[in-house]
């Protein structure tokens, strides 16, 4: 249990590096994802009774959109890190130049659906943090982060854009500071967490305080959109 922990956080502090770029260098990107999908492989060997399970017992509506996150975070990281060494710099041997074109789009799809969708999964498997916390204001608190988060996801990086294979090239403000890049991929990781958290409540039946806690959350991203508006993108 112990080891599962602590390559899930490993998992999670090379996710934010990852999505990270303006302050990583091309080759710190190149390593770290590797190392990345060696701890992925690693979290797949650990949790490798729940492949054992697939046919067993009964799929309640959390249990198969549980299984259908899971699979799809499974094809998107694999297609990621498959893509990223086609595309590789630092691993000149590996790079296939005909599919680059290909390895590029897909590579940016899948990594921004990568995070999405771990966001998702760690949401779904937050009640067994959130049930030892008494106080509420750390769910306020989380509603707060998770507004701007989305603010931060739609208006600011507009990262469905990519997810949707509107846009080829990713827009990354280089000047930006890191305290900023690491507030916006925390906040937009803690958006997609406390939706799959909500969710999880929602398919087991619990509808009015998962629907205030979305709505509000909705409410402070609206807030933001209004007041702040959308910042101009910087091409790389």
């Amino acid at each position: 249990m112990k080891i599962r922990r602590i390559v899930d956080v490993l998992l999670t502090i090379c996710l934010m590096l990852q999505m990270s770029m303006q302050i990583t260098e091309q080759e710190f990107h190149e390593y770290s994802g590797i190392f990345m999908f060696v701890l992925f492989i690693v979290h797949q060997f650990l949790n490798r009774r729940w492949y054992g399970a697939l046919l067993k017992g009964k799929y309640t509506l959390l249990r198969s959109f549980s299984t259908l996150v899971n699979f799809s975070l499974l094809i998107s990281f694999v297609m990621t890190g498959f893509c990223g060494i086609i595309m590789s710099e630092n691993f000149p041997a590996l790079n296939i130049e005909a599919l680059t074109s290909f390895a590029r789009l897909t590579h940016l799809c899948c990594a921004y659906l990568s995070f999405l969708l771990m966001g998702i999964h760690l949401g779904l498997h937050w009640g067994i943090i959130a049930g030892k916390i008494k106080s509420n204001w750390p769910g306020i608190i989380a509603i707060l982060i998770a507004g701007y988060g989305l603010y931060a996801f739609v208006s600011v990086n507009n990262i469905f854009s990519y997810i949707f294979l509107q846009n080829e090239f990713a827009f990354i403000d280089y000047d930006k500071n890191f305290a900023l890049v690491l507030a916006e991929n925390i906040s937009m990781l803690a958006f997609w967490t406390l939706t799959g958290y909500q969710a999880s409540k929602i398919l087991t039946g619990k509808f009015f305080r998962p629907g205030v806690i979305l709505a509000s959350v909705f409410v402070i991203f609206a807030i933001l959109r209004v007041s702040l508006g959308v910042p101009e993108a910087m091409s790389f």
